[in-house]
Parts: structure tokens; C-alpha cells; sequence
């Protein structure tokens, strides 16, 4: 987040204390602590003066809207969901009852931004008169790209109104992955180190993919989008089989409530296809989702098509992106890879040395875990974001696809 995108103002004068108050205090602090008095009690008095609003105290957050989804819904309210969750700070409580006290009195306010919500009360902002609590954050927050938000979100009506972003995008103040790839204390560091693991690794036997009997698989719900992946898939088809399952092929896979499919899916992926084509529906700035993370969980080698930097979520060679390879070479160097399981294998040779997370339960415990902590730790000083557009308008925050390799 870069500082010519935010407006500061100074906060209001806290509490403050006598200089006669808060040298009898601490004069009769010494004095107990000389006799070996107990002074927990008078150190809190102290403290509170000093502190006026320690990380003791409990945070209160609303989620203004959107509490029906999942990454909330696993979270779940209340105070004991960060105890539950093994947060770092625990003081904090969240509800999406908006009646249960004034707004103002919030720590924190969350809106959520969804393609999905049509009904108005689902998409107004909340409301505080003339004057809003500079000690309040209002914290925007969403998973969707810029293209899925456009329709129903004018962002330059947004102008000094949030403090905080809690997004997928690496620059956010609450990162919202969809997941992460954390390396071991075994892993190797430095692209040396990594060479050396691959080499040792490349000399092992390599493992027996043969029972893997088809090539490459796509799941797929939305048949036409930005990124136009869906033209690149039929051009990449005239070279090489690929099998999609969803609304957009022929072939089907379960659902369940909480993921896009049923773990079972993901399953029969890793024992029957040597890749899978993890494409976005935008080309956006970090824009990675669930389709990435889960098939890195898998022993599948995962083909990229994306706006993100995929070198800052995942190990070297351990994806294919496809946005190097014109669709024709992409089937070349993917039919290279079937027919040799030495090259194959070797876009395993991470997976001793990595642990993937991918759960929507992940997702929600880093993102609600941080907010809580961010809350206690904030600085004094007010900041709100100038404008949201450089990041949340497909114009500036998107690309366009390169439809030169289309035939």
C-alpha cells in the first residue's frame, strides 16, 4: 500500500492525567514494590492511564454484510472463535447483528464486496451522519476480481471511506489468501540450495506415474470470462486431450457445501491425469484462487493461467504457466512431459519440503486471525484510502488477453 493513496488525520487527545495523579501513583508503586507489596491491582490503575486502550481489552467487529459466506460461516461469531482458532490475540469479538449497539462503537466494520448480492440491503454502505470515530476501522473486504465486481460497485464513490483492505492481493493491510505454500525448516533457501535439491532429487528413480492414464483435466463453472480462458482451452484442445468437467464440458464431479467440488474430485484428478489447468477468470493483479492451492495438495502437476506473480506463492518449477507457451507449444511441452517421467517427476521434487494449505477453514483463520491482531497493534494515526480504482477497476488493475496465438 503505497502512502500517496491514503489521507491522514490527526486522532483526538486521549485521556489524559494529572501530573500531581500520576506522581502519587507511581510514588506509591515504589514504595509497595520496596515492602514487598502485592500491587497488581495499583499496576493496572497505572497501566490504564498510560495505556488507555491496551491490547486487553476486546475489540468489537461487525460484518455489516455477507455473513452467509463461507469464509465467515467457518469462522464463525462471537469472541470464542478466536480463542478456537488459536489466534495469536484472542480479545476480539465479532457479529453481524447490526441493532445490537450503535455503530460508532465499533472497533472495526467490515463490508464485504460480492458478484452475488442483489438485494439493496446487501449492497449499501453503512452510514455515520456528519462525523465518523476516527478510532474505527472500516475494513473492505472481498475475494472477487475487479470484472466480477464492476456490475454492482462504482469504486470511485469510495473515495476516503476505507481504513483497511482484507483481499486476496498480496498488498492488502489483512491478506485474504486462498491459500499458501509454507516452506519447511528443512526447505532449501536460496535458488543455489534449490538447484542442488532438484539435482539430488533428478537422480532418485523416479516415481511411477503409469497408472495415471489421461493427460489433462479443467473444472470449470463460468463457460465465458474476462481472461477468456475458455479460448485458449479450444484452441489448446486441437493439440492435445483435455477432459472438462462442470457446467462448460461434458463430464461431472460432486459438489459439496463448503468447496466448488467435493474433495472426491480431487481425488480421481490426482490418480487419472498428469495435469490440470488451474485458469482464472481474470487476468488480475494476484489473483489466485482456490483452483491453484488445491491442486498443489495433489500429486498433479498444475498449469497456470493468471495475472499473478506465481513465483510468489509456489516453489520453482513446481507449475506451467501457460501464459509463456502459445497454445500449440503448450501441448507440445505437456506431450513432452507424458512421455518422460523423469521430466515429470521433477516438478515434484518440492514436496517434501513444503506444506500446502488450501481449506477454507485456513483461508478465514490467517485472514479474521490478523484482523484481530492488526486491531490491537494499530497505530494512533487515522488513514483512509484516497481512492480504491488504481486497485479495484479492471482498467488499471486487470490485463487483456494476448489473442495473437489464436488461429
Amino acid at each position: 500500500m503505497t502512502s500517496s493513496r491514503y489521507t491522514g488525520v490527526n486522532q483526538p487527545v486521549v485521556k489524559t492525567v494529572s501530573a500531581f495523579k500520576l506522581i502519587f501513583l507511581f510514588t506509591t508503586l515504589a514504595v509497595l514494590v520496596l515492602f514487598n507489596f502485592p500491587f497488581q491491582a495499583l499496576s493496572r490503575e497505572v497501566d490504564q492511564y498510560i495505556h488507555p486502550h491496551q491490547q486487553n481489552e476486546i475489540k468489537t467487529i461487525l460484518v455489516w454484510n455477507g455473513s452467509n459466506r463461507k469464509e465467515i460461516r467457518v469462522f464463525g461469531m462471537g469472541n470464542n472463535s478466536f480463542i478456537n482458532h488459536n489466534c495469536t490475540y484472542t480479545r476480539c469479538q465479532i457479529t453481524d447483528n447490526r441493532s445490537l449497539r450503535p455503530l460508532s462503537s465499533y472497533d472495526a466494520i467490515m463490508v464485504v464486496f460480492n458478484d452475488e448480492f442483489t438485494a439493496p440491503d446487501q449492497l449499501k454502505m453503512p452510514e455515520f451522519g456528519n462525523k465518523r470515530n476516527e478510532r474505527q476501522r472500516l475494513v473492505f473486504f472481498t475475494q472477487e476480481s475487479p470484472p466480477a465486481l464492476k456490475p454492482y460497485y462504482n469504486m470511485t464513490q469510495l473515495t476516503n471511506f476505507f481504513n483497511w483492505t482484507m483481499t486476496y492481493r498480496t498488498d492488502a493491510d489483512i491478506p485474504l489468501l486462498y491459500g499458501r505454500i509454507i516452506p519447511k525448516e528443512t526447505a532449501p533457501r536460496t535458488a543455489e540450495e534449490i538447484n542442488r535439491t532438484r539435482e539430488t532429487f533428478r537422480n532418485l528413480p523416479p516415481k511411477s506415474w503409469r497408472n495415471k492414464s489421461k493427460t489433462a483435466a479443467w473444472m470449470v463453472s463460468h463457460c465465458n470470462t474476462h481472461s477468456q480462458r475458455e479460448t485458449y482451452v479450444k484452441e489448446l484442445s486441437k493439440y492435445i486431450d483435455v477432459d472438462t468437467y462442470g457446467q462448460c464440458g461434458n463430464l461431472s464431479c460432486a459438489r459439496d457445501i463448503l468447496h466448488h467440488s467435493d474433495p472426491q474430485c480431487y481425488d480421481m484428478l490426482e490418480s487419472t491425469y498428469k495435469f490440470y489447468l488451474s485458469f482464472e477468470n481474470s487476468l488480475c493483479t494476484d489473483y489466485v484462487t482456490e483452483k491453484f492451492f488445491k491442486i498443489m495438495g495433489h500429486n498433479i502437476v498444475p498449469v497456470v493461467y493468471g495475472g499473478a506473480d506465481y513465483t510468489k506463492h509456489a516453489p520453482p518449477h513446481s507449475y506451467i504457466d501457460a501464459r509463456t507457451f502459445k497454445p500449440k507449444e503448450l501441448a507440445a511441452y505437456l506431450k513432452l512431459l507424458d512421455s518422460n517421467d523423469t521430466l515429470y517427476n521433477d516438478y515434484f521434487w518440492w514436496k517434501e519440503y513444503y506444506d500446502v494449505e488450501f481449506s477454507v477453514g485456513d483461508m478465514s483463520r490467517h485472514g479474521f486471525c490478523d484482523l484481530c491482531q492488526k486491531l490491537h497493534e494499530q497505530d494512533r494515526e487515522f488513514r483512509s484510502y484516497q481512492e480504491l480504482t488504481s486497485q479495484w477497476d479492471d482498467r488499471n488493475a486487470c490485463k487483456t488477453v494476448d489473442s495473437s496465438w489464436i488461429s
